[in-house]
């Protein structure tokens, strides 16, 4: 057991977090997210049940890493299809909150656009979120000595 690592992130996501490099990057997915068919690594990450798992995985995440902030797009989440327009996306908001402490924006990807980008991820974390659209990639950046 270590000091101060948040209960959700686990000893696979602790390994993984610590062999990513700048500019690599991580998804958080959602339990309806086609995890298994999509990555290279998958972690499951079940160790707490909470509401809006995304963004608390993605909080405690920044605990441990910082975004890239010379990326073009650094955090992204999936943006609804057509028929959802209309949908208020409480994934959003959470997520929102959580990167606009560290003064970064969310970007918006299409569908399809997210899941090919997914293929390319370091990781992907599947979350049991079952949250709408609760998807999100960040990018890493670079730790610098204190």
């Amino acid at each position: 057991m270590l000091l101060n690592i948040p209960i959700s992130i686990t000893p696979e996501l602790i390994y993984a977090l610590a062999r990513m490099g700048h500019g690599d990057y991580l998804v958080i997915a959602d339990s309806n997210f086609p995890s298994d068919s999509i990555a290279n690594n998958c972690i499951v990450n079940i160790p707490i049940r909470v509401h809006g798992k995304t963004s608390a995985i993605l909080h405690d995440i920044l605990q441990l890493i910082p975004i890239d902030e010379y990326a073009q797009q650094p955090v992204c989440v999936m943006d609804r299809v057509q028929i959802d327009k209309e949908l208020h996306v409480s994934a959003y908001d959470d997520i929102n909150a959580v990167i606009t402490q560290k003064r970064f924006n969310l970007n918006f990807v299409d569908r399809f656009d997210f899941y090919q980008q997914a293929r390319g991820a370091f990781v992907i974390i599947q979350t049991d979120d079952v949250l709408p659209y609760a998807n999100v990639i960040m990018y890493k950046g670079v730790i610098t000595p204190i």
